[in-house]
């Protein structure tokens, strides 16, 4: 029986191997080996799908077209009272802090 020493061991990782590898790369190829690695673990398209189906919190880029009608929309809301003004958002936060204040100091 072969009795190996704790480095050799370590080295057979695949981990450990591509470390090594690593180190001797320049700055370039290192940039390019991340960036390789990000692009391996973003979400599926299964996942980019329904991100793409959530157009309120979608982070693409608007085109101006849309950007107006965002901003139409947003003016017919304000103009029909569909919208907190921050005095009312203030109330709001204080009263929940408030009840959460009496949860937890009786």
């Amino acid at each position: 029986m072969a009795i190996t020493t704790a480095r050799r061991r370590h080295a057979s990782q695949p981990v450990i191997k591509a470390w090594n590898v690593a180190k001797e790369l320049d700055y370039s190829d290192k940039l390019e080996l991340v960036t390789m690695l990000i692009e391996s673990v973003k979400p599926s398209s299964a996942h980019k799908a329904v991100e793409a189906d959530d157009e309120e919190y979608s982070l693409r880029p608007f085109t101006m077209e849309e950007l107006n009608a965002r901003i139409d929309q947003a003016e017919r809301d304000i103009a029909e009272g569909r919208v907190y003004d921050f005095d009312e958002a203030m109330d709001e936060l204080e009263k929940e802090f408030a009840e959460e204040d009496r949860k937890h100091w009786p």
